[in-house]
């Protein structure tokens, strides 16, 4: 999606965040060469939560074959907490996406507690503010991955007083990529034939996850599309509704909450929160800009 927005986005760098960093940016790198962004450097980033244990960041077993088959951008040595500082120094008003845990983001805060000033915002992939569906099942609190799997991280972020859009589970569980976007990539760049490929290995695994938990999804249900939409927000907020709320991030049993505090008690931090999207419109924008890379 940043690719296709060469215009409105200008790609810094890439971190990584999770178990097995290595693989995770060679995946970025190989992807990143493949598009021709060769002069953006990835860094490794957290590989376990700031308090909890490293098997509460997710590991699948697929995601070494999403290592595509292309020259590798650069794989920088330095860390990816220090990576976000020194470009938020280099690039005044740069915007953070962040589409994985708060790991990274919470280390920079500590490293630079005038970080939230100096950026000029924070997209976050994550939350669960009020409804969380997948077809007729709801889901419990703990669903988002993003910010549950390091809460502490994700209270130090939350808190810290950064310009945050949240794009929460409400709405990216509503939005899909279907076979036949697929189907379509499959027939065009290699960049496209590389994503089509990734989401032919995804498919099983996302079905076999939300299933066990109860859900039911479309058959023509590919990907949903969780982090696109993120960036949507960021160039094409058209077919998603945003309300400006105070959101209290708070651990309960354990588990992160993002609870939306009552109107007119100051409650909580002031966020731009995605309330509501129509998701043939976001679908078919994501399709038709990641059908021409």
């Amino acid at each position: 999606m940043i690719f296709a927005e060469r215009e409105a986005l200008d790609l810094v760098a890439v971190t990584t965040v999770g178990r097995r960093g290595a693989v995770r940016a060679r995946a970025a790198a190989s992807l990143l060469g493949l598009a021709g962004h060769r002069g953006v450097e990835t860094c490794i980033g957290a590989e376990a939560p700031l308090l909890r244990k490293a098997s509460h960041f997710n590991w699948f077993g697929h995601e070494e074959r999403c290592v595509a088959d292309a020259p590798l951008a650069p794989i920088s040595e330095e860390p990816a907490a220090e990576r976000i500082v020194r470009a938020a120094r280099e690039h005044p008003g740069l915007e953070v996406v962040a589409i994985g845990p708060m790991t990274n983001l919470a280390r920079a805060i500590a490293l630079d507690p005038e970080l939230p000033n100096r950026l000029g915002g924070v997209t976050i992939m994550g939350g669960h503010i009020r409804e969380v569906r997948v077809g007729s099942f709801e889901c419990p609190a703990g669903i988002d991955y993003n910010l549950c799997s390091d809460p502490e991280a994700t209270l130090a972020v939350l808190g810290a007083g950064c310009v945050t859009t949240l794009v929460p589970a409400d709405v990216t569980l509503r939005v899909w990529l279907r076979d036949a976007d697929v189907a379509a990539l499959r027939g065009g760049s290699d960049l496209q034939r590389e994503l089509a490929r990734q989401v032919d290995i995804w498919k099983p695994v996302q079905h076999r996850i939300f299933t066990a938990l109860g859900g039911d999804l479309a058959s023509d249900n590919a990907a949903f599309l969780h982090d696109p939409l993120s960036v949507l927000a960021l160039v094409d907020a058209s077919s998603l509704v945003f309300e400006e709320l105070r959101v209290v991030p708070t651990l309960e049993g354990g588990v992160l909450r993002t609870l939306e505090a009552p109107a007119g008690t100051g409650l909580g931090a002031r966020m731009r929160v995605a309330t509501g999207v129509t998701p043939a419109r976001a679908g078919a924008a994501i399709a038709e800009r990641l059908c021409c890379l």
